[in-house]
């Protein structure tokens, strides 16, 4: 099948999803063996393209969305609305949301910013106009731009039965704006803010209520000039009094409304430094005024008295309010440095602050904007530590679970999705807060779902992918309600993928339970059939036959029931196509032609680039199954037909490669190489993708014929490969290829080349998992100019560097096996050359023999390569042990050997028993 076997006959997309197929069909062209952990560990993308089925434009993954929406709601809750539009905003652009409920939310955030336009627009562009929430935000934005006819006819046209428990606070606070504007009833209006801001989730919700009031009320009225003489009037006349205090806000208000900013700025100023001690209500509310209309730059008036209200203010709520305003104001230098300094101090504070928690919780979301992981932790970790009953512990857990997934810390990201969906599921069951609530916890569920499954790509532990499959499936049970309708099918796809590579045995019943589900659409279901039949395909051979029963099973059903409707015309071609490949696998070589005659012959709804895919590939296979036959002029008559009929196709492409593949199982390097290089030099073809595989295959059979100049040759295709268009962005083809040229530049002694084509590895990749392989191979670099310059000074430092990069490896909990057995034995031979063979002797059996063969209960893998050093560890610690006189320890390495039945060493741990007059096991 091809993409366990050949890639070169998939389609485009096909061969992305089969880049483990690549490594090891470059195997057999000489690739070291460890180079299959490149391909096995480089972490997948979550959901691979797979062939037949046209790429999706690239967008967000339900987990990713899951993040930003989570991220998006703590942020606006918190007083960043700027913030929070602009993570609204990556999930519409990702395409996988429900665009509804999210462009609602973006609009809010718009208006809550203070961008007008950008929240007309997006009205107008996203959401539903009929809507009663979309009318809401109609009136919310008008009553901002003070066009309260219009205000008062979108209010007019809503319902609070058809509102959301969230919006209906919203609909009083529209109610009570529009009611001060007409200068109807303000107890009544006084009323509707009440009810809005006790509506409000959390503290900093009500803060954010009130204080989109308090700025709505001083933009709402238009003074004229004898409205601003009768406010000084009466200023004055009151001055000194709560009164007065009244009158010389509405004062200062009217200025500003006029246009009179600097003049509103210093009265204010002016009341302010004669205003008594005992005046604390004024002494907050006035600053708060200055803080909304005044300057709030670096040292401006208003940024100023929101800083006073901060330090030395009584108010609780006016402080949050002060801190919202400041945090949407500090987006970039210097007034980010400066209200980092300033929560920095009022944290630090003794006593502390009456709003702590909330300045830790500002604090730890502006460090995780920032990229700052340890301060975003360290804040809410203190936050939960001190506020027990806080109802900022969700918002802070949550910071810690989206600190955890960027930093690609997905388990602990997982474990911190579960513990802020317990927090939440412990808070109130009534109220506006709950549905909320419940989309809130829903969106961790996917967050935690997907942690788990990229936990499992990272790492390959089926137990990761365990916990996904449940963690998605208990998401899908949670509610089809709380599901965006475009991820509902995605969903179930990923939990039948976790299932898949968790290796479960139901995981074709979970698939097959999904079928009649409108959301599982023939796209969901060709993914899922697809990967289960690779998964069951590296099971071996009865892998492979069931596969190629599943595939039999379902279209014989659908054939003998005669219901064409079962499985559409789309996905049955490509289950056809399928059934046409496992086939092959499965050695059944002449239905293989016969399916593959049929299938050509098959019309294929769609496009006519799916056709060619189809066509192409399904003659390619026919090529390879005439091989198989011994019909070389058949298939090689098949290959010709093929790029005649199919020119600059993906399938003639790589039709070259087939054909190569052919000549060099056979030895015809020649020909091998002609067909490459028809391949790499005809125009049509010369930026095809196909083009740096065929260049890294020539490079390999140049290698194989190993004199100094075919390394040369080699070397320089590599280079071109590197160079060459179709190879930017391949990471995996381009780490493969720097790391061939290391190994070619060992081969010509050029060590110093090589250990720069490891070093550049080692810096441009530090977070691939296989950077290891370079690691090694650049450790086993210096250790050879160690080796090279003898006792002098640069051995000694070659000798260093290699000891030091040995020492990291052997104890990387994370490496592979392989990797960790191959450098603890190479530590221990440097020790012992340089004159250390005590420290040799310990290194080999306390970090290898040990943990890797005594304690190992695990049998080891098909294409392991512990197995040669280990038993080139127990032969070297046997022969040190002897020179050390340590004789039954050595008997006792040499026994292990040969017990252990290891691949290499049997004879001389014999000879050395006989002679150490040990008895040695029987044969």
């Amino acid at each position: 099948m091809c993409p366990e076997d050949n890639a070169v006959d998939c389609s485009r997309a096909a061969r992305k999803v089969a880049r483990v197929s690549f490594f090891r069909e470059i195997l057999r062209f000489g690739v070291p063996a460890a180079m299959l952990f490149a391909a096995a560990s480089a972490q997948d993308p979550l959901n691979p393209p797979v062939p037949l089925l046209r790429a999706a434009v690239a967008g967000t993954s339900a987990g990713e969305d899951a993040v930003a929406l989570v991220a998006a709601r703590r942020t606006h809750d918190l007083g960043l609305p700027g913030v929070a539009a602009d993570l609204y905003r990556r999930v519409l652009v990702g395409g996988g949301a429900d665009r509804g409920p999210v462009a609602l939310a973006l609009v809010s955030a718009l208006l809550d910013a203070g961008r007008l336009d950008e929240a007309d627009k997006a009205l107008a562009e996203f959401a539903d106009p009929r809507s009663a929430a979309w009318r809401l935000r109609g009136g919310l934005l008008a009553a901002q731009r003070r066009a309260f006819d219009r205000a008062r006819m979108e209010l007019a046209a809503v319902r609070e039965a058809d509102l959301s428990a969230e919006d209906v606070p919203w609909y009083f606070f529209l109610q009570a704006e529009v009611l001060v504007a007409q200068g109807g009833d303000l107890v009544r209006a006084k009323d509707l803010h009440t009810k809005a801001e006790a509506a409000a989730r959390t503290d900093l919700a009500r803060a954010r209520f009130a204080l989109a009031g308090e700025i709505l009320r001083l933009r709402i009225s238009a003074p004229r000039e004898s409205d601003l003489k009768l406010a000084r009037d009466n200023y004055e006349k009151y001055q000194g009094t709560p009164v007065g205090y009244g009158f010389a806000q509405n004062y200062a208000v009217a200025l500003d409304a006029l246009g009179q900013k600097s003049q509103a700025v210093s009265f204010l100023q002016g009341v302010l430094v004669g205003l008594p001690a005992q005046e604390r209500v004024w002494w907050d509310k006035l600053r708060l005024v200055l803080g909304i209309i005044g300057d709030r730059s670096r040292n401006g008036a208003g940024r100023n008295a929101l800083g006073q209200l901060l330090e030395t203010g009584s108010d609780a709520a006016m402080q949050r309010q002060a801190l919202q305003i400041l945090a949407g104001e500090s987006a970039s230098e210097p007034e980010r440095s400066h209200f980092r300094t300033l929560l920095a101090r009022l944290i630090a504070r003794q006593p502390e602050h009456p709003v702590k928690e909330t300045l830790l919780f500002l604090r730890a979301q502006v460090a995780l904007a920032e990229k700052e992981y340890a301060q975003a932790e360290e804040d809410a970790n203190g936050l939960l530590r001190q506020y027990t009953l806080s109802p900022l512990r969700s918002h802070a857990l949550a910071v810690l679970a989206q600190s955890a997934w960027e930093q690609r810390r997905f388990r602990l990201a997982a474990d911190f999705c579960q513990r802020t969906r317990a927090e939440l599921r412990g808070g109130p069951t009534a109220g506006p807060e709950v549905a909320a609530s419940r989309r809130l916890q829903s969106q961790l569920g996917v967050m935690e779902a997907e942690s788990w499954y990229r936990a499992g790509l990272a790492g390959g532990a089926r137990g990761d992918f365990r916990s996904a499959a449940d963690a998605y499936a208990a998401v899908l049970r949670g509610g089809v309600e709380e599901i965006p309708p475009g991820r509902m099918g995605g969903l179930m796809l990923q939990r039948v993928l976790a299932e898949i590579r968790a290796g479960a045995e139901e995981a074709g019943k979970v698939l097959d339970g999904y079928v009649g589900e409108t959301a599982f659409d023939a796209a969901n279901r060709w993914q899922a059939e697809w990967a289960l039949a690779r998964a069951l395909q590296v099971q071996g051979a009865e892998g492979m036959r069931e596969a190629y029963e599943r595939v039999n099973r379902l279209l014989a059903t659908e054939a003998a029931t005669g219901q064409a409707g079962a499985v559409k015309p789309e996905l049955r071609v490509r289950m056809a196509w399928l059934q046409a490949r496992l086939s092959f696998e499965n050695g059944d070589l002449e239905r293989t032609l016969g399916l593959v005659e049929r299938l050509v012959a098959t019309p294929v709804p769609g496009d006519a680039a799916l056709r060619t895919e189809i066509v192409g590939t399904s003659n390619l296979l026919r090529a390879r199954a005439e091989f198989a036959l011994g019909r070389e002029a058949a298939a090689l008559e098949s290959l010709r037909r093929l790029r005649a009929e199919f020119p600059r196709s993906d399938a003639a492409a790589s039709s070259f490669l087939i054909e190569a593949e052919q000549y060099a199982g056979r030895e015809q390097i020649d020909k091998a190489r002609n067909a490459l290089i028809a391949l790499t030099d005809q125009s049509e073809y010369r930026n095809s993708e196909y083009v740096p595989l065929a260049l890294f295959r020539l490079a390999s059979l140049a290698e194989r014929l190993g004199r100094p100049e075919n390394l040369q040759e080699a070397n320089k295709r590599l280079e071109e490969l590197v160079a060459h268009p179709a190879a930017t962005g391949e990471a995996d083809l381009i780490f493969a290829a720097r790391l061939r040229q290391g190994d070619i530049f060992r081969k010509l002694n050029d060590f110093d080349a090589a250990g720069r084509a490891y070093e550049d590895l080692v810096n441009r990749y530090p977070r691939r998992p296989d950077v290891v392989l370079a690691q090694l191979a650049l450790a086993a670099t210096y250790s050879a100019r160690a080796a090279a310059a003898g006792g002098a000074p640069a051995g000694r430092s070659h000798a260093d560097s290699a000891q030091l990069i040995y020492e990291q490896l052997r104890d990387r909990v994370d490496a592979p096996r392989d990797v960790r057995v191959e450098a603890g034995y190479n530590l221990g031979l440097l020790l012992a050359r340089r004159g250390r063979p005590e420290e040799a002797v310990l290194v080999w059996s306390r970090d290898v023999v040990v943990p890797f063969l005594r304690e190992e209960t695990r049998p080891f893998e098909s294409d392991a390569k512990r197995p040669y050093f280990l038993a080139r560890t127990l032969r070297d610690l046997g022969d040190w042990l002897e020179k050390l006189g340590r004789i039954d320890e050595a008997r006792e390495a040499y026994r292990l050997l040969l017990d252990k039945r290891l691949p290499v060493g049997e004879a001389v741990a014999r000879a050395r028993l006989n002679q150490l007059g040990g008895s040695a096991p029987g044969k």
